[in-house]
């Protein structure tokens, strides 16, 4: 790496984020000790990645990189902050690999995961490519284990290796619905203590969709021929996928036409399967670099609007900044090298859209918070596409291009622009609200992996509280020991909508505000629907309906108390430490429903 001689201008932080910064992202010496500060890390990464530039241009580039982290209007994801310019591990997020069905394939993907992981990265697999459990191997004379054993050997795999040894391995596991093993697959984690590090999800169709809302049969295949291997009651088989979901929080529903109606290069395959957070859909061998835009850095409280032209601009710096990303990344096995290389998918998504919408004064169950999600995706999608296609004329656009769905159009350097990620802890550095998800709570304690405590309150509605007299120490007290807003009743009934938390946000506000960002979102967006304890099978089969309707490309709920020995994200209680979704602790090892954050034995392995 060259130094550029950045003016590394200071990078202001929470007391939180700091702790997380020392903790998993700034470097240290043999010894464990802390070698440099925040701005030491945003030089490290900018100067790393400005490596791509022409080398005159290389020291303005990492500056403007630099600036716009440390004004926190734009962070990549956490592999480029802990590894761009170590000269170790990946700088990408998010990975598929194949899972054929040969001995050979399953055990040389699971060193593969073993590598990616080993970088920093996060599986996911598709296993309907498996035949069925007790389906015969004629080079053996034996039977096959079928698809649930193999995600079990994977997950024991993901367990003996740290992710970059700072994150513990996260994993996605997809089974197509029409898959002869597609029931076992569906309770594969009933028991609460199966595949921990693992999401899993069914990939579901338009026709099952169809069978199940008309109540009809629904064909199963084999995976090797596509011969019929019988039929199953649709709507029954849906109503198993709803129970096991609202007793565990899985399985996901991935709509798998819905995801390959927007695949970019249809010629190379079929998309599968998706990263462990479900918001990027990958062929397989290929990864993707993500970054998010902090939407609230841009809020103009003068004029109360957004400073869209600020916001424009830091669109195209993040779009050159996740191209470079590509370029200057290095990856474990040649095959991923391939594909991404191939068609240089990025994802640029956002993060504070809760705090944004606070600043603006409208509730996130609102119609008025819709249309302002559609008008950010809209204008963040148009900004990343024309930044992507004035990179495809200076350098030319990515390899397969000429027999993608672009040909002929804009010559894109990216195959893909924008993606909606969960943002976890680079959510907690800038000081921002996740993804597009709604606050969690307005006051808890956040746990991170080694046992550290994290104090979270809400400062927007300390401050609220402030101007309307009623910010007591007893009223704070009650909300981070999970009392809700809506039963506070000193609070008007403005302030209850405007600061509603992920729990009093009805089921259909959240999938309604997934499905305005997925409108204008290349990729997929990463949204968890969180629905109250009292919440019923039939509500999650309404939102797993509504969700396929609007064209979401995927779904994944979460009935508070779901989970084994769950321990709520309040006051002395343990929340994820990624994004501060409750999570669930078992037999000495604890995941995350909404972002796949795994620990095991009070630590991070």
């Amino acid at each position: 790496m060259v130094d550029v001689g950045l003016r590394t201008s200071p990078f202001a932080l929470t007391d939180n984020a700091r702790v997380v910064l020392e903790k998993r992202y700034l470097l240290r010496d043999r010894r464990g000790e802390v070698i440099e500060t925040p701005e030491d890390m945003l030089a490290r990464v900018a100067s790393a990645i400005a490596e791509a530039e022409p080398e005159a241009e290389r020291a303005a580039w990492a500056q403007r990189y630099y600036d716009a982290m440390a004004a926190r209007r734009f962070l990549p994801n956490s592999p480029t902050l802990m590894n761009a310019g170590t000269g170790r591990g990946t700088l990408a997020a998010c990975f598929v690999l194949p899972v054929d069905d040969t001995l050979e394939s399953i055990m040389a993907t699971a060193t593969a995961a073993a590598m990616v992981q080993k970088f920093g990265g996060g599986t996911g697999f598709s296993f309907s490519r498996l035949r069925g459990v007790g389906e015969s191997i004629a080079t053996t004379h034996g039977v096959a284990c079928g698809p649930v054993s193999v995600l079990q050997h994977y997950d024991d795999v993901s367990r003996l290796v740290t992710q970059g040894g700072k994150r513990d391995g996260a994993n996605m596991g997809i089974l197509r619905v029409d898959h002869p093993d597609v029931r076992d697959f569906v309770h594969a984690k009933d028991d609460g203590v199966t595949a921990l590090r693992f999401n899993i999800s069914i990939a579901v169709t338009d026709d099952f969709m169809a069978a199940a809302d008309e109540g009809r049969p629904f064909g199963l295949r084999d995976p090797r021929d596509g011969a019929p291997r019988g039929e199953i009651d649709a709507r029954a088989l849906l109503d198993e996928i709803v129970q096991s979901a609202w007793r565990t929080g899985d399985p996901g529903l991935i709509f798998l036409d819905t995801i390959n109606r927007t695949n970019p290069t249809p010629a190379l395959g079929e998309i599968e399967a998706t990263n462990p957070c479900g918001e990027v859909p990958l062929l397989p061998w290929e990864a993707c670099t993500l970054g998010s835009l902090n939407l609230a850095a841009f809020w103009d409280g003068d004029r109360r609007d957004l400073d869209w032209g600020a916001l424009a601009e830091t669109v195209r710096l993040a779009v050159r900044f996740l191209d470079g990303v590509v370029e200057v990344n290095e990856f474990p096995v040649p095959e991923i090298t391939a594909a991404v290389r191939g068609n240089r998918k990025i994802g640029l998504g956002v993060m504070g859209f809760a705090d944004l919408l606070i600043a603006a004064r409208l509730p996130y169950a609102s119609e008025g918070a819709l249309g302002l999600a559609r008008r950010i995706a809209q204008f963040i999608g148009r900004e990343a596409d024309e930044a992507s296609a004035a990179l495809g004329e200076e350098r030319g656009p990515f390899p397969n291009w000429a027999t993608s769905i672009y040909a002929g159009g804009p010559c894109y350097r990216n195959a893909t622009r924008t993606c909606i990620a969960p943002t976890g802890t680079i959510a907690i550095i800038a000081g921002a609200s996740s993804g597009i998800e709604p606050l969690f709570s307005l006051a808890h304690v956040r746990r991170m992996g080694d046992g550290t405590l994290l104090p979270e309150v809400s400062e927007a509605f300390r401050a609220e509280a402030e101007a309307g007299g009623y910010a007591s120490a007893d009223l704070l007290d009650d909300l981070a020991h999970g009392v809700l807003l809506s039963d506070c009743d000193e609070v008007t009934e403005d302030v209850r909508a405007r600061f509603a938390t992920a729990h009093e946000i009805e089921a259909s506000w959240h999938v309604r505000m997934q499905a305005a960002f997925q409108q204008h979102t290349d990729l997929a967006v990463s949204k968890t629907v969180n629905l109250p304890n009292e919440a019923t099978p039939a509500d999650i089969l309404a939102t797993y309906m509504l969700a396929h309707r609007l064209g979401c490309k995927g779904v994944t709920v979460y009935r508070d108390g779901s989970r084994a020995l769950q321990v709520l994200a309040h006051a002395a209680s343990e929340a994820c430490p990624d994004c501060a979704q409750p999570i669930e602790t078992l037999e000495g090892c604890a995941t995350c429903p909404a972002c796949g954050y795994a620990k095991c034995e009070g630590g991070e392995v």
